[in-house]
């Protein structure tokens, strides 16, 4: 009898376990099957607006690009890159990576080591020491580990110290209106060279992320010999200034990372010793490095603060012979809640749970300013130098109101002096500054500008002339060749 009854209980039993293993079984393909439909059916997106880019574009056939293996390599990166509910399931995976423990420091994109690599000494450039990859020394994306070791690793020792076509004509007559909304993106895939640690740094008492910097020294001396001849195209009547920006890293990484980044202060000294003495260096670095201890730079963004911008601001006056207008006569006012471009390209909930306070300084200065589509030339109308509107992640567009612009100003100072201000991002907080010394200031990105800069400028009768970027920009081909394009338009 018992053993009846025990062999009733494991008859039970093994129909529950079948039961519950059928369950599971179809559990589990259901969500097979809905994945698979999900990622066949539903609308993939185009742009990511956490990581401020478009996404692949499914691939155009061809014959060729079949054989080659192109376009399959091509589909598989629209495939991975336009999963439906991207941004959410990017956010919900982050969430999941900092519930594990105790978040450990995170690099993010193909980060590497900096090593130094001593070529042979030339006359032309005794002691030049390339800055080099180590491919054997790679951090895969997202690393989670941190580097071992208390010590910095080496970093690199750089040593210190035509004829123009006509302008075209407006395409458009002025008009009173207010320039389209802008799109905020703070452009960082442009700068980005050694990939961002985050969780790693502290700055000012508060998490934050920082962009590493490799560094390219070949490239710095290509950039000083195009500020060169954009000097020399402009001539003895025209004063020109160069003024090369660090950025967050030089002054907050920590030391046991250091072997992750160049010194900046010896690139920016790599670019200035190879300047003609027909450019003014302006030491930006200096007075930076004084006010480190001061909200100079985001936490969370790669930009510069306005803070930051101002003390640069100051080294520009004295090296152009004009008075700095004192910060007390500026008004100050405060936005909260900014969680910036380096969130948007990681996506790391450290970065989320730190918002920042943004502090602007509007000029009590009375100006106006004409917006221009920096492409077409067309004129767009009359804006302002603070799109107050700008919000969230885009916070940092409020300055200028983006990148794509250009804006003409126009004061009532009669200092008898007007200046062109070459840049690209981080001019945009800079610019306002202008507005207290100068009759007229011409604002132009570096990267949209559709006439011939040179020409156009002097027929505007401009006196001093202003390139402004940060070593990231001053070490990067294309930026470098679209200064090199502002003069043969």
């Amino acid at each position: 009898m018992a053993r009846y009854k025990n062999s009733e209980k494991i008859e039970k039993y093994e129909k529950k376990k079948n039961q519950v293993y059928k369950i599971s079984s179809a559990v589990f393909l259901t969500l097979i099957a809905g994945t698979a439909a999900a990622m066949a059916f539903l609308k993939r997106p185009e742009v990511s607006e956490n990581e401020k880019r478009e996404l692949a574009k499914f691939p155009s056939f061809t014959f060729e690009s079949w054989f080659d293996g192109s376009f399959t390599e091509a589909l598989d990166s629209w495939f991975t890159d336009t999963v439906p509910f991207r941004d959410k399931l990017t956010d919900a995976a982050a969430g999941l990576e900092n519930m594990k423990g105790i978040p450990a420091p995170r690099f993010y994109g193909n980060v590497q080591k900096v090593v130094e690599e001593k070529p042979a000494v030339t006359e032309t450039d005794p002691g030049f020491h390339v800055i080099t990859k180590s491919p054997s020394e790679t951090v895969s994306p997202q690393e989670t580990a941190a580097p071992s070791g208390d010590e910095p690793g080496e970093v690199t020792k750089a040593p210190a110290g035509t004829d123009v076509p006509d302008v075209t004509a407006e395409t458009s007559a002025p008009t009173e209106t207010e320039p389209p909304e802008e799109t905020f993106d703070g452009n960082i895939n442009e700068f980005l060279n050694n990939g961002i640690l985050v969780d790693g740094v502290d700055m000012y008492g508060d998490k934050a992320g920082i962009m590493l910097y490799y560094g390219n020294a070949p490239e710095g001396l290509h950039y000083a010999s195009v500020i060169n001849g954009m000097a020399e195209a402009f001539g003895d009547d025209v004063n020109v200034y160069n003024m090369v920006v660090p950025t967050s890293v030089e002054f907050y990484l920590p030391r046991k990372y250091a072997g992750y980044t160049a010194s900046e202060k010896d690139g920016i000294d790599n670019i200035y010793s190879a300047l003609s003495e027909n450019v003014t260096a302006v030491d930006a670095y200096s007075v930076l490095e004084a006010h480190k201890d001061e909200y100079i730079y985001f936490r969370t963004d790669h930009h510069w603060t306005q803070l930051g911008a101002y003390y640069a601001y100051t080294a520009f006056c004295e090296a152009a012979g004009t008075e700095a207008v004192p910060l007390s006569d500026l008004e100050k006012r405060t936005k909260t809640g900014f969680v910036g471009s380096l969130y948007s390209y990681t996506n790391d909930k450290t970065l989320k749970n730190a918002p920042e306070v943004f502090d602007y300084y509007v000029p009590t200065s009375e100006y106006s300013s004409d917006a221009y589509d920096g492409k077409s030339f067309r004129y767009l109308g009359k804006t302002t130098l603070f799109h107050e509107y700008a919000d969230g992640v885009n916070m940092y567009g409020m300055f200028l109101g983006g990148d794509n612009m250009h804006i003409k100003i126009t004061t009532n100072n009669n200092t008898g002096r007007k200046i062109a201000l070459f840049k690209e991002s981080y001019g945009n907080a800079f610019a306002p500054y202008l507005v207290n010394n100068f009759d007229e200031i011409y604002i132009i990105d570096i990267r949209y500008f559709a006439k011939n800069a040179v020409t156009y400028l002097k027929e505007n009768g401009v006196t001093d002339v202003l390139f402004l970027d940060n070593i990231f920009a001053a070490n990067t081909e294309k930026l470098v060749n679209d200064i090199d394009e502002l003069g043969k338009k």
